[in-house]
């Protein structure tokens, strides 16, 4: 055997362990409990086929009947027949019922482990860090959760259900065969070796090209989801005809590996009939030339000492049985193999390297709003020499607003996202309220802090229950006050439902603007002692802007720490802070009024945007 084909096998059986870990100690105990099922099921099944040529030896041989073809008087024992009949009609009746409680066993066993593997992807993917999706694609992501874990799940019914009862099978088969005759066994055995091998080569085949259309169907969640959420930018920049051939060349791909797996799995089945049908009839043939010459079939049954027409039908009969399991064992096997790419798919998500948990976390409740950066510095690819952020200082004290300006790409972003722990940053030190940002948890922070991005998500439930996920405490009517302050009240008051009126598609029936004041107004909901404002208003006419600024100046931001980026320099003039950043470094800070009298980066940034 070659090291790769070991190699495989290893982890093959690995993958087996693995899945069989997520198994609960009851489910484990059903599993064993199965094992003995199958090999009854295998015993029942073999002992009603060699019932049946026992059954024809002993009741409808030679003896029974005179020189005219009639039956002997008192040669044929009704009550004998019957109870050998009784016996092969139970073999027949355990099997399907032992059958039927194997498959209900494992079927309830195979997808309640994958129901456990969903819940604990899903929430591995709840908890990792937002540098995580940096790298995935949410269409693959999805096609594991789905697809994978489902092909995982069937993979287990077989493997439990199919591979023990078709070993057993086999093995009691051989077993039957050679008690019936060890001198035809001794020949079938190897000539079905020799003619199933090439079968082995065809499932392998097919397998590999099944592997490959799995992760072609990966690419194509992720494009068609990728494609329908961004369809208005596809069409804006008429890249129809674009779209449509990539699409195609996916779908092309799926073609080819399919079609040559099927292939590949067409000639299988095939191949199994012509090679079962050509033992059969190597087998008659030995049968004859057995019977001509004397030769002995080296039974350990009485009734079976030469090759009459009881051995041949019970014979045919197990080998039937012995080729048919084979060849769904290889079915199984091809099947199980499909199943294990979806199981290594599934486990790297399982087995995510989750985020580090903070030792001796410090638990801040009341804070004051006090915010520090010294010497911060972060960058999004840990193998490049760039950084996004270089050497950051700059401190807010309680109750002052700050606001961060400079060109796209300067760092901006970049410095909401290390005071918000989206990202841990790689040099330097944040503080809150004096306590460092690396002892404070991500559940601990969200409490402390309200946070409205550039792209405003809406869950799809109503608006009431979307402005109320800041807190579970908060009153209709303060909703109402709120959103009258942040001027959402005056556009959800003209829907036909209100405040009830159920956002669809992620909050896609509403205009950016629309889901922005919302998410406003779901932020200041929160009543948090520190506010950031990424861009936040950068979607709304300006008039409504002036109404949402002279809202927060006046009264939304007293008392509270906040961090502003702006796109406009006129909404930020009042900010007791201005940092200027460009190239992941703050060049320039201080007030409208010293940074103007400086005529450096904000000096010309303002100038410009002002002509």
């Amino acid at each position: 055997m070659s090291k790769k084909q070991n190699d495989k096998r290893t982890s093959s059986w690995k993958l087996f362990t693995k899945v069989y870990s997520f198994l609960d100690k009851k489910d484990k105990k059903l599993v064993i409990i199965v094992s003995i099922i199958s090999f009854l099921n295998a015993l029942f099944y073999v002992s009603g086929t060699t019932l049946t040529g026992v059954i024809i030896s002993l009741f409808f041989n030679q003896k029974m009947f005179d020189t005219s073809g009639k039956v002997i008087p008192g040669s044929f024992d009704v009550k004998k027949f019957i109870i050998w009949n009784t016996f092969l009609a139970l073999c027949f009746i355990f099997y399907a019922t032992v059958r039927l409680i194997q498959s209900r066993i494992l079927i309830s066993v195979a997808y309640k482990a994958a129901s456990k593997m969903r819940k604990i992807a899903m929430e591995k993917l709840i908890d990792m860090p937002i540098s995580f999706y940096d790298k995935e694609k949410s269409g693959d992501l999805i096609s594991v959760l789905v697809n994978d874990i489902n092909n995982l799940a069937n993979s287990l019914v077989q493997m439990f259900n199919e591979t023990l009862s078709n070993i057993f099978n086999v093995l009691v088969s051989t077993m039957a065969m050679t008690f019936v005759s060890l001198t035809l066994t001794s020949i079938v055995v190897p000539l079905s070796i020799l003619f199933f091998s090439l079968a082995y080569i065809m499932i392998n085949k097919a397998q590999k090209a099944y592997v490959k259309v799995q992760q072609n169907f990966g690419d194509l969640n992720a494009y068609v989801e990728e494609m329908l959420t961004n369809s208005k930018i596809t069409k804006t920049f008429d890249q129809q005809e674009s779209a449509k051939k990539s699409f195609e060349k996916i779908t092309n791909d799926i073609y080819k590996n399919a079609f040559k797996g099927d292939v590949y799995i067409k000639l299988f089945d095939p191949w199994f009939i012509v090679s079962t049908n050509l033992l059969v009839l190597l087998l008659s043939l030995f049968a004859i030339l057995f019977n001509i010459n004397g030769v002995p079939t080296l039974s350990v049954f009485s009734f079976f000492k030469r090759p009459d027409a009881g051995l041949m039908i019970a014979y045919t009969s197990l080998l039937w049985n012995y080729t048919g399991t084979l060849q769904v064992f290889f079915n199984v096997i091809f099947s199980i193999q499909i199943g294990l790419s979806s199981t290594k798919r599934v486990f790297r998500l399982l087995e995510l390297d989750m985020p580090t948990s903070v030792k001796n976390p410090i638990e801040l409740s009341d804070i004051k709003g006090h915010i520090e950066f010294r010497n911060v510095s972060f960058k999004y690819d840990k193998d490049s020499s760039k950084y996004q952020l270089k050497n950051a200082t700059f401190e807010a004290l309680p109750g002052q607003t700050i606001a961060i300006v400079g060109p796209t790409g300067a760092g901006k972003t970049t410095i909401i996202n290390l005071l918000s722990k989206f990202y841990e940053y790689d040099e330097g030190v944040i503080k809150i309220d004096g306590v460092d940002l690396a002892k404070i948890t991500k559940k601990n922070l969200r409490n402390l802090m309200s946070v409205v991005l550039q792209d405003s998500f809406m869950f799809n439930e109503s608006i009431m229950s979307n402005l109320k996920v800041a807190s579970d405490k908060i009153t209709n009517q303060e909703v109402y006050e709120m959103a009258s302050l942040t001027s959402a009240h005056n556009f959800i008051q003209k829907l036909e439902k209100g405040y009830d009126t159920v956002i669809e598609n992620s909050g896609q029936c509403l205009s950016q603007g629309e889901r922005q004041l919302l998410s406003i107004t779901r932020a200041l909901l929160g009543k948090k002692k520190v506010l950031i404002l990424d861009e936040a208003t950068s979607n709304v006419d300006s008039n409504t802007e002036q109404i949402i600024q002279r809202a927060l100046q006046e009264e939304l931001m007293k008392d509270r720490t906040s961090i502003v980026i702006a796109h406009r320099l006129s909404t930020i003039k009042n900010a007791d802070k201005i940092l200027v950043v460009d190239d992941g470094q703050i060049i320039e800070q201080g007030n409208h009024e010293s940074l103007m009298r400086l005529k450096g980066y904000y000096f010309n940034l303002y100038e410009n945007q002002f002509k």
